[in-house]
């Protein structure tokens, strides 16, 4: 049997953190929760399986979520990451960390699992050099 899939959603206080949780683990997903993006690295480094980030990439704070997700990805190069955002197309591609998409905000739990699903059936790179 397959493990589940681990994933860290990272968005602030109130109701759509809690319902987006809730859903992803209707659908399998462990889920697991922080409120900012400092919390966010400091369970990154900590957990030794972690499969995917969903960070609101309008997170502010000390860390915000653009930050936090370039340091999971330092720390966990395999780490697939998913921005949500209000305005996505107002995050320069440049600030983001390569590969990962963007949901406009607010989302429902089935988009954030969809995209999930996406990114963990797509080809290797390395795949995909082989065919071309």
């Amino acid at each position: 049997m397959a493990r589940a899939l681990v994933v860290l959603l990272v968005a602030g206080e109130g109701l759509m953190p809690k319902i987006t949780a809730d859903g992803l683990a209707v659908y399998g997903y462990d889920v697991l929760t922080a409120t900012d993006g400092a919390g966010a690295v400091e369970q990154v480094r900590s957990l030794r399986r972690l499969d995917v980030l969903v960070i609101d990439a309008e997170l502010g704070g000390s860390v915000d979520g653009l930050s936090a997700a370039r340091l999971a990805r330092e720390f966990n190069p395999k780490l697939d990451v998913i921005y949500t955002a209000r305005v996505p197309h107002l995050i320069p591609e440049r600030a983001k960390v390569r590969g990962a998409p963007c949901i406009r905000a607010p989302y429902h739990p089935y988009q954030i699992a969809a995209v999930i699903s996406a990114l963990k059936h797509r080809p290797a790179r390395d795949e995909l050099a082989e065919v071309a």
